[in-house]
């Protein structure tokens, strides 16, 4: 079995990992997200849709 690492969980990184994991790859999905929390960032979900400018 195929093993996939994908970096980065926003929205193309988390389909990546879906139609890999469909296919029948074992995905690991990797995220970084900040230590203090910012106005941009709302939830600790993957995929979440955010518009910043800073």
């Amino acid at each position: 079995m195929a093993k996939i690492r994908i970096i980065g969980a926003g929205l193309a990184g988390s389909e990546a990992a879906w139609q890999c994991a469909r296919g029948g790859m074992s995905v690991e999905l990797c995220e970084m997200r900040p230590v203090r929390s910012t106005p941009a960032h709302q939830t600790d979900q993957f995929a979440e849709l955010v518009c910043s400018n800073s």
